[in-house]
């Protein structure tokens, strides 16, 4: 027995899970003419939303969410954005359009926010530093306004529960032959279970996918925070792994520690010794999820088999990572 399920036809997707917006879609073609009104348009990124720069006086985003994320998280994001105007933290305002907070498009939320000019920090050696800073600075603000908190988010990997399931269906839909990345991914998921029980941790608002990508420069040299999407209440750890995580991804890691010690600088409390301690454990599961889901998103298994690599270099470096 190999322990890899067959069957004739890759299981289906699940009925919530849905592609990227499409301009080219009709429904949200009329979309964009009606909030567009005859201005031009540019499609300015994004992996899970479509963002659609608006070039009105003044410039609009709008936002065309993916088909899983609900009314309520939609809301409840935006009047977290609107209380986070009363920090430090800068974060794009959301505004009405046709005097309403939300647009119904197909099976989709959309919304609109102002559009922000900035340029995207270099990622250098400065620029890390400057993002675990203003990671600290972003806790901080975070835990001052959360309250009333929006709903969590139904893409979530918050349990080894939800992480088996998905390295099943991913092998499922891969096919016999993703039987050893699969085989490591269970290995490595047992290995972390075990560490993650002996650690207590704390939990925090946090932003859910921090890293340069989403951090823009303004022209006094402040910075403006993007993309609260995934932004929930779960270990603080998680954003801090992920943000070193993309910091190593984009060239040479700086040495974890002083990280670290910039986030320690703003953000409302150092790390205890159990969040040292399951440190490699967070930054193995940052590319261990990636792994794990790659048949949901549509990845094949050169894709998992990568993103386990980084996984596996990462717990390696337990000791050195956990001291």
């Amino acid at each position: 027995m190999t322990g890899i399920e067959t069957s004739s036809s890759p299981p289906a997707l699940p009925r919530w899970f849905g592609p990227r917006a499409s301009p080219d879609d009709p429904a949200v073609s009329a979309l964009v003419a009606r909030v567009a009104r005859g201005a031009g348009w540019a499609d300015i990124g994004g992996e899970f939303n479509l963002n659609l720069r608006i070039d009105a006086e003044p410039p609009i985003v709008l936002r065309v969410h993916r088909p899983w994320v609900r009314r309520g998280r939609v809301a409840g994001l935006r009047r977290l954005r609107e209380r986070l105007q009363q920090t430090q933290v800068r974060v794009a305002q959301p505004i009405p359009s046709s005097g309403r907070d939300l647009l119904r498009v197909a099976d989709r939320w959309a919304e609109t926010e102002e559009f922000i000019d900035h340029v995207q920090p270099r990622a250098d050696a400065d620029s890390y530093l400057r993002l675990f800073e203003e990671l600290g600075r972003l806790h901080t603000a975070l835990k001052a306004v959360w309250e009333p908190s929006a709903p969590e988010p139904l893409d979530d990997h918050r349990t080894f529960g939800q992480l088996r399931y998905s390295v099943g269906f991913t092998c499922r839909r891969l096919g016999p032959r993703s039987e050893p990345v699969v085989h490591r991914m269970r290995q490595l998921t047992g290995e972390l279970s075990k560490l993650r029980e002996q650690v207590e941790l704390p939990c925090a608002p946090i932003h859910g996918d921090y890293k340069l990508g989403n951090a823009g420069e303004l022209p006094d040299g402040s910075w403006v925070s993007f993309d609260l999407d995934f932004a929930r209440v779960r270990e603080r750890l998680y954003d801090i792994a992920a943000s070193l995580h993309h910091a190593a991804r984009d060239g040479e890691l700086l040495e974890p520690q002083r990280l670290l010690d910039a986030y320690e600088s703003t953000a409302p409390e150092p790390l205890t010794r159990d969040e040292h301690r399951w440190l490699p454990g967070a930054l193995a599961l940052i590319p261990l999820h990636w792994a794990a889901t790659a048949g949901l998103v549509g990845n094949g298994i050169h894709e998992s088999e990568s993103a386990m690599t980084a996984a596996e270099a990462w717990w390696s470096r337990r000791a050195e990572l956990s001291s």
